[in-house]
């Protein structure tokens, strides 16, 4: 069997773009669907807990690594991949070492992942963490829901 190099054959290489569009309570890709900014604001208001949703879709097809987690998990930072957890940490703009990061997809009716919830805990008490990973879990479930119910809804609109 014979491989290209791509340090000796640079045509080896592939290079896909994809665009990853976040929300916070504060702002919103005009991208994602408007009702993500809510659910953020609510979880902010009602329960201080700050979180960040991601996506990332290229030509209009949802890709990648972060579409790949199917379960609400916690993860402390050395467990994570390290380009998953590169963009939760920026786009979650978290400036101190947090004891562990959280995370729940936001899973259609279709069955589709439309995108991942993040949020970290500062807390090294593990009952307090899965508390905040159930809260993340059903913020979720209500975005997917508020999605379900109107599909062509984004942020800008």
């Amino acid at each position: 069997m014979f491989t290209l190099d791509p340090i000796t054959c640079p045509a080896a290489i592939e290079v896909k773009v994809s665009d990853l569009l976040i929300a916070t309570a504060d702002t919103t890709d005009p991208l994602v669907h408007a009702s993500m900014h809510k659910v953020l604001r609510l979880l902010r208001d009602q329960h201080r807990m700050e979180a960040t949703f991601v996506t990332e879709w290229n030509e209009g097809e949802h890709i990648g690594h972060l579409a790949a987690l199917r379960a609400p998990t916690h993860f402390a930072a050395g467990a994570a991949d390290p380009l998953e957890m590169a963009i939760v940490v920026q786009a979650g703009n978290v400036r101190a070492n947090a004891a562990c990061y959280l995370s729940a997809p936001v899973l259609l009716a279709s069955g589709d992942v439309y995108g991942t919830l993040y949020s970290y805990s500062f807390s090294p008490d593990e009952g307090l963490q899965h508390r905040e990973l159930a809260t993340l879990a059903l913020t979720a479930q209500l975005a997917a829901r508020l999605i379900d119910a109107q599909p062509l809804s984004r942020a800008g609109q």
